[in-house]
């Protein structure tokens, strides 16, 4: 590189040097609530109301400071609080909390957080009492009636309308899934929507690609649209997405659960009671598990799960959950609940709604997530830096360095690598593409704590005789 003439001793500092990885906050909660049409224009809608502490909630609407309340009675951390307008109908409240992604309103406003507006992400979503009931008409199913054929899986959409007199249907999406032939093998529901008073209509375009294709789609019980389109933010903010169930029956509550499949949602049942001028109230249970993670994560660690925990500001349930019968049954279905063993009521539960049992742990996936975002920060570092010896070395030392702090402070188990991947090839090189491949393994709560026990008799007696000295002392 030619320099200026300088006569004397320069120092420049090299710009090859190793990035630091640091995790991100993961304690940030985002709660979404309505306010009632006729107080709506008293409140900013559809932005985000940043509260630190407990004296920003003032403003806030009542039913809004107790679920702050609720989380705050665990521990003291941000809260992103957006708030809707109910609308003159249940459809076009609905509307209102699901809002637009376009346009970042309703549930899509916690997009809005970026370090621009010094805003950190929320990683604890809830909309505390407004996943309770799941709509009896949605689109439950999509059956493919003519595979058609010669369709490209880069083309292909499937479009959901209404049918014919149909006014009120809404926000039913799918996609499909190919054959190797390019046939239509099955059409997937990704969101079901709601409000459909008849079958609506299934449109298969190849887009210039396939052709043929047809399938009809059927109503009947699906997730409540708060939760599905809360799986799509929680995907995007790489968050856990905390759902209150119908606090019914038990079976009741596994029903609800059943139509829900994502690792980004945990599912929480019965209400829990908190006593507000002198009366219990039922209250939603969401609230309390997202305070008490959020509490584990600024104590412990993201690695820590919320549960086993004594909540405060509760005093009992809505329904009653034996130990360990209830509890376990609603475990086994991945619901998380409360327990009481005589010894104070506590969180019970580590779940997600996955049906993939490699990601059915709340801190396993919250901790892939969080070493995954600060890797993928930190190597930003190095983006546009010269393709050296010297950078490429750098950036390897420095996932190896993060994953070995990771490990140091028990978020990882031993054995994590960092490295070069042998994807790479001279002519991705060549364009600016090089891969780099990491492996490690977060430690899973101890959930199931297996006691083997065995009579000692040889020992036991054996030893009760050879004591015996034909004195007595006393103690």
């Amino acid at each position: 590189m030619a320099l200026p003439f300088h006569h004397g001793a320069r120092v420049n500092q090299s710009a090859e040097e190793l990035t630091l990885v640091r995790l991100f906050d993961t304690s940030t909660v985002g709660m979404i609530c309505t306010v009632p049409l006729a107080d709506a224009s008293k409140y900013q809608l559809n932005t985000l109301i940043h509260v630190k502490k407990p004296a920003d909630a003032a403003g806030l609407p009542a039913h809004v400071q107790d679920h702050i309340d609720s989380i705050y009675d665990q521990v003291i951390t941000s809260i992103l609080v957006v708030l809707v307008s109910e609308g003159a109908t249940p459809a076009a409240t609905m509307a209102n909390i699901l809002g637009n992604q376009t346009q970042k309103t309703g549930i899509h406003a916690f997009m809005k957080a970026t370090a621009m507006n010094g805003m950190p992400k929320p990683k604890l979503l809830l909309a505390p009492g407004l996943t309770m009931s799941s709509p009896t008409d949605g689109v439950a199913s999509v059956a493919v009636t003519t595979a058609g054929l010669g369709y490209d899986p880069d083309r292909v959409t499937v479009t959901i309308a209404r049918a014919g007199g149909d006014t009120t249907g809404t926000g039913a999406t799918a996609h499909a899934v190919l054959n190797q032939d390019g046939s239509i093998n099955a059409i997937v529901v990704d969101n079901p929507g709601f409000g459909y008073t008849a079958n609506p209509t299934v449109t298969i375009a190849g887009n210039g690609a396939g052709t043929g294709a047809a399938a009809t789609a059927a109503r009947g019980s699906v997730m409540s649209p708060v939760i599905a389109e809360g799986m799509g933010v929680a995907e995007k903010l790489k968050a856990m997405f905390y759902a209150d169930g119908p606090d019914g029956t038990d079976a009741q509550a596994v029903a609800a659960r059943a139509l829900v499949g994502s690792k980004r949602v945990a599912f929480c049942d019965p209400r829990v009671l908190k006593t507000i001028e002198g009366v219990n109230v039922a209250k939603p249970a969401s609230a309390i598990f997202v305070g008490l993670q959020a509490k584990r994560d600024r104590e412990q660690g993201v690695h820590w799960a919320g549960s086993n925990m004594v909540p405060n500001g509760v005093v009992g349930l809505n329904r009653p959950v034996s130990y360990p019968e209830d509890s376990n049954f609603l475990n086994a279905n991945r619901i998380n609940t409360f327990i009481n063993r005589g010894d104070g009521l506590r969180a019970w539960g580590v779940w997600t709604c996955s049906t993939d049992p490699l990601w059915q742990f709340i801190p396993v996936v919250r901790t892939h997530d969080a070493v995954n975002e600060a890797i993928e920060f930190a190597f930003l570092e190095f983006a546009d830096r010269p393709a050296t010896l010297a950078n490429l070395d750098f950036m390897v030392m420095s996932g190896r360095r993060a994953l070995a702090d990771f490990e140091a402070a028990g978020m990882l188990l031993p054995g994590s690598e960092f490295r070069l991947s042998g994807e790479n090839s001279p002519t991705q090189g060549v364009q600016g593409v090089f891969h780099f491949a990491m492996k490690y393994e977060v430690p899973a709560p101890m959930v199931d704590l297996r006691i083997a026990a065995y009579r000692n008799v040889e020992v036991a007696y054996t030893l009760l005789f050879n004591s015996v000295t034909g004195e007595v002392t006393y103690r």
